[in-house]
């Protein structure tokens, strides 16, 4: 059976499921006049933002089996993320689960009173779990985080579905067989940190192979992590910005949409964003160049001030911002995004040793294919860069904004291995760039073994990490007093202009 995917209602169902997220937080966290008015907006906004004009569409063949092969992915995917509860999960789902615990137990916008502090977090991957989650209250705290957790990993499923057929339309491929290789290279694409971990520079690090979490084998605490890793690591971010950076990519000429898509990732990906943002600016620039050449500048300003870039400019853009810098790890002394370098033989050594592992071998390789593609050399100098990169408190920003340039990166490799079928004029650099990403697949694999090995230990699929169980308490002063782990919340939220004239009292 054979059936025309049209990339225009994936693209409609991607808009949809992460604008729910946006709205369900536009009415609940915001007073009531507010609320109404950008909710309003919104709908406003992705009604008219249509992509009628795009006309690829996949004929996929046997289409019910690649469906059934892909969601088949994506379940197993989000089962061993830990994601339902059902398995084991990483130490950062302490956190993740305290703060949808609080989402489901608390009332929206999150207040902990007894320490006038205020959720200021990226939230709305848990959103629409959370609501949902709300309804069996009556029952108990602990049977509403079961059904929410049961609910989240359908929704993530769903999530890593749409993601992963993106990046299928991206690289135009029809093929049953290439399909499925497609999806293998997606998730387990990774630098080679293997080869970091068995051969150290300056570092020891048998402590990261005792732990079987590869990536922190360098002495950058920051580090570009595979995307597998990114979900079973930080989820709520990672999906988000997967959908939206291919979503962008496939869409990149339909630049009437791009302030919709901007705020969408701003919302529910923040950090991330930072590493979209400059594919805006390319993608826009390099359309804006092509229609100057056209003489098309009056329907190219058309499609700039669209109504649904006007909106989400104007209306929907400021109320993010204004509760995102609230967050005090953006509030602090050490909030702004700064660069941190070191002036050290060693650590110089180190970084190019970490970037020829990471991605250097890569663009090297693919470079005699890309060497006139602007995505190739904008991706690559913001990876260069961003390990000096530090936002807030801590090292998220390298390990988060690098998302959508590696994705980047991972789409050229797999358009060159998909699109070049003379083997022999091409087939050192098809044996490299293969072993390579073969030797990098481990890490990825490393995250699937750990599951398995604690679950061995310990005889049980339940390994949820939940012992905080609410943030209230476990953020705030120390002894010291310094403020700890405040990239969750915000202090004294009324005198934040966002909680001050914003949001619900």
């Amino acid at each position: 059976m054979k059936i025309k995917i049209n990339l225009n209602l994936l693209n409609q169902i991607s808009i949809i499921y992460l604008s729910v997220p946006l709205f369900i937080f536009l009415l609940t966290w915001l007073n009531s006049y507010i609320a109404i008015f950008c909710s309003c907006c919104l709908v406003v906004a992705i009604y008219t933002a249509d992509f009628k004009e795009t006309k690829t569409n996949l004929s996929l063949i046997n289409n019910k089996k690649i469906f059934l092969i892909v969601l088949g992915f994506s379940l197993i995917l989000c089962y061993f993320a830990g994601l339902g509860g059902l398995w084991y999960q990483s130490n950062d789902h302490h956190w993740r689960n305290a703060i949808f615990r609080d989402l489901i137990n608390y009332d929206w916008p999150v207040y902990y009173k007894t320490m006038d502090y205020a959720m200021a977090y990226y939230t709305g991957h848990w959103l629409l779990s959370a609501l949902f989650a709300k309804i069996f209250l009556f029952v108990s705290k602990d049977f509403a985080f079961f059904i929410g957790n049961i609910f989240l990993l359908l929704y993530s499923v769903l999530g890593v579905f749409l993601a992963l057929f993106h990046f299928i339309c991206a690289i135009k491929v029809k093929n049953y067989f290439k399909v499925i290789l497609v999806v293998v290279i997606f998730i387990l694409f990774s630098g080679m940190d293997i080869v970091g971990v068995i051969f150290p520079v300056f570092y020891d690090s048998r402590v990261t192979l005792k732990d079987l979490h590869l990536e922190m084998w360098s002495i950058f605490v920051a580090n570009f992590r595979a995307f597998t890793s990114q979900l079973f690591w930080c989820y709520n971010q990672t999906i988000p910005a997967l959908i939206l950076t291919l979503l962008l990519y496939n869409n990149r000429k339909k630049i009437e949409n791009y302030a919709l898509i901007a705020i969408l990732c701003l919302f529910s990906a923040p950090i991330p964003f930072l590493g979209l943002l400059m594919f805006f600016v390319l993608f826009f620039l390099e359309y804006i160049w092509i229609q100057y050449k056209r003489n098309n500048i009056e329907k190219c300003i058309k499609k700039i001030f669209s109504i649904q870039n006007i909106i989400s400019v104007l209306c929907i853009a400021p109320i993010i911002s204004l509760y995102f810098i609230s967050n005090f790890s953006i509030t602090s002394d050490e909030g702004h995004l700064r660069f941190v370098f070191y002036v050290d033989i060693h650590y110089i050594i180190m970084y190019l040793y970490y970037i020829i592992l990471e991605i250097g071998i890569y663009y090297i390789l693919i470079y005699k294919e890309y060497k006139r593609n602007s995505i190739y050399y904008i991706s690559l100098i913001f990876l260069l860069i961003c390990p000096f990169l530090k936002l807030g408190l801590y090292f998220d920003f390298c390990m988060d904004a690098s998302m959508p340039p590696l994705l980047m990166l991972c789409m050229m490799i797999t358009m060159f291995l998909m699109r070049k079928y003379n083997f022999k004029m091409y087939k050192f650099r098809y044996i490299i760039l293969c072993l390579c990403l073969l030797i990098g697949s481990v890490t990825p694999f490393f995250e699937f073994v750990r599951g398995f090995k604690e679950v061995v230990e310990h005889k049980t699929i339940f390994r949820v990490a939940d012992d905080l169980k609410t943030l209230e308490g476990n953020v705030g002063y120390n002894q010291n007093g310094e403020f700890i782990n405040g990239n969750f919340v915000t202090g004294h939220p009324k005198g934040k202009i966002f909680f001050k004239y914003l949001a619900r009292k």
